[in-house]
């Protein structure tokens, strides 16, 4: 009756991360080891949100840089490179990831999909050997068929997908999107310190 209880437990936690956004689905203890947390940010957002979670997990962190402007026209012609399957010009091209046990990939979204650069990133790369955390920004909830093209993208690139994370960026009001504050955003990230650091087997 014990073991019956422990189970119902287990699948009520779990499906309540499921809901709230994020999710650990690495098996067992991780091993300790670094972690470098990667992110493309385009409105300082994802910048905020990854800073705070570095500070926290004492993690190293890097930032991917789309190398074209994406303000105004160039944010349109973003748009159209992500629906053609095209790539764009990043800097770093590559990352020395040999210090690493795991990444933490931390983009925002753009229809559905990662941001090009991120994209561009993880497509040029190879994560052979590395447990993979995604943590997203987004101005709506993403459902799991398209959160499971984000992990089969990471797939695509070898490396181990053990966590999925997403924050809203925006809230709906009266059938408008409204851009939440970094701090807000900030705030929502570090809910899921817990369910991070046991991906990465940071200290609690």
């Amino acid at each position: 009756m014990k073991a019956i209880v422990k189970t119902a437990v287990a699948v009520i936690i779990a499906v309540c991360f499921a809901v709230s956004g994020g999710l650990c689905i690495a098996g067992g203890q991780p091993a300790p080891g670094k972690t470098l947390i990667l992110y493309y940010s385009k409105t300082g957002n994802t910048r905020a949100a990854c800073e705070a979670l570095q500070k926290e997990t004492g993690a190293d962190i890097r930032e991917i840089k789309d190398l074209n402007s994406r303000q105004g026209f160039g944010a349109a012609t973003g748009m159209l490179k992500i629906f053609m399957g095209m790539q764009t010009d990043i800097e770093p091209a590559s990352v020395d990831f040999a210090p690493y046990d795991r990444l933490i990939i931390s983009t925002p979204i753009w229809a559905a999909q990662f941001g090009l650069a991120m994209r561009t990133f993880i497509e040029r790369n190879s994560f052979a050997g590395k447990d993979v955390i995604i943590f997203i920004t987004s101005d709506s909830f993403i459902e799991e068929k398209y959160q499971q093209k984000h992990k089969d993208l990471v797939a695509a690139s070898k490396g181990r997908v053990a966590g999925y994370f997403q924050v809203q960026a925006a809230d709906l009001v009266d059938g408008k999107k409204v851009p939440r504050t970094k701090e807000k955003i900030v705030e929502d990230a570090l809910k899921f310190l817990p369910e991070i650091k046991a991906c990465t087997g940071a200290k609690k």
